[in-house]
């Protein structure tokens, strides 16, 4: 059963098929960093490329490994099999040049570095340009291999002579440590979304769209490239979920009801209106409606769905729809009153049109900057509350009966 088991560890493709995903990742990873008129492409050039605005191209090989603990070695395969790659990229070129000054290239792996002699010689080459150092090195580690694919791919690269390597190597990069691949492209998200709860939908509809694009345009024997313009057009849907309006979330929290309900503010402006009589159950039900919509405003504010600032501008729009009502209301009453009338004379008809100044009040469906509408239930507390404070209300006379 042992050996059964390990005939089948040897022949798993897991290892494989997540060095395609690291590919693909680092692929969604360098796409969310798209510039105006270049155009990334997927196992077309090389595991991963970009074609520049300024007609250069940069190849990338992307190497995974599953064993934590492995370093990118002096004489680590995959390092040697792509440089040998791109040597051979470089030497097939008729016109000598030509493709090494339009070309760049990043070997990038989520192994670690850890003394490598070619990184090290690589370094050390872009400080004082002298390629017959790296040559050495590249000619000194041929020959300590005895494993004879390795020692092929190392000669490949020393093929190149010294004019070809003093053009390959300032463009050679090698990144290593690169994981947390999936982190990085949800990092990238969150930099142009900017809010953490919407990263998660973002990446998910971004990486199934995508996967579902490159499958299809494989299928169809099409090349998998995608330009700045086709990112915006197939893609940017993906992001709308962190602009478009949505509602406000709810929550049920606790209604603390306070022991003397008549002593509040608003509650006294409406008994003095006659809306209701003392002892009116509306008088817990309006209480409760402004409860709710203080309780949700605090958590809106303290959660970052809406900024102070936006606060302070729905509060100051919401007095000015009662402030323009309630001169229009009492317009006439305002007159009478400059003409010598008695207010108490007109007490009767100021009651009457407090009553349509607050069911005015009552029918608007307010909303915070960038949401949909609160509903009537919270834009109804929230003028409750703005009269318990004393900052609107209904009386034309409320002033002097309360604030004094």
């Amino acid at each position: 059963m042992a050996e059964t088991k390990s005939i089948l560890d040897q022949h798993t493709a897991g290892p494989i098929a997540i060095g395609f995903d690291y590919q693909f990742y680092y692929f969604m990873f360098l796409a969310l960093e798209l510039s105006n008129g270049q155009k990334i492409g997927f196992e077309v050039k090389d595991d991963v490329h970009i074609d520049k605005a300024d007609g250069t191209t940069i190849l990338y090989q992307a190497k995974h490994t599953i064993d934590n603990l492995q370093n990118l070695t002096t004489l680590d395969t995959d390092l040697w099999k792509t440089l040998s790659n791109w040597s051979d990229f470089i030497k097939s070129d008729k016109t000598n040049t030509d493709f090494l000054n339009k070309h760049s290239f990043v070997l990038v792996t989520n192994k670690s570095e850890n003394n490598n002699d070619f990184i090290n010689s690589l370094t050390q080459f872009k400080t004082d340009n002298d390629v017959d150092k790296v040559l050495n090195t590249i000619n000194e580690l041929a020959n300590k291999t005895q494993d004879e694919t390795l020692k092929k791919y190392i000669k490949n690269v020393g093929s190149l002579g010294k004019r070809k390597l003093m053009l390959f190597l300032p463009k050679l990069s090698i990144e290593t440590n690169v994981d947390g691949i999936i982190l990085r492209v949800k990092n990238r998200i969150l930099d142009k979304c900017l809010q953490d709860k919407f990263v998660e939908p973002i990446f998910e509809k971004l990486f199934s769209n995508m996967q579902e694009t490159k499958y299809l345009d494989i299928k169809d024997r099409k090349k998998f490239e995608v330009s700045y313009d086709d990112f915006k057009n197939k893609f940017g849907k993906c992001f709308q979920i962190a602009f478009e309006a949505k509602p406000l979330p709810k929550r049920e929290f606790p209604i603390l009801l306070p022991e003397d309900l008549e002593s509040q503010n608003f509650i006294k402006q409406l008994l003095d209106l006659g809306e209701f009589q003392s002892g009116s159950n509306l008088i817990k039900n309006y209480t409760t409606k402004m409860l709710k919509a203080l309780n949700h405003f605090s958590y809106w504010v303290d959660e970052n769905f809406v900024l102070p600032t936006d606060m302070d501008e729905f509060k100051k729009n919401s007095i000015q729809i009662w402030e323009n009502e309630f001169r229009a209301k009492y317009r006439q009453i305002e007159s009478q009153i400059a003409s010598g009338s008695s207010i108490d004379d007109l007490e009767n008809d100021i009651k009457a049109l407090g009553f349509q100044l607050i069911d005015h009040l009552r029918r608007q469906d307010l909303s915070i900057s960038g949401y949909p509408t609160l509903g009537i239930e919270f834009s109804n507390g929230h003028y409750y509350a703005l009269s318990d404070n004393l900052e609107i209300g209904w009386h034309f006379d409320w002033e002097n009966k309360f604030k004094k």
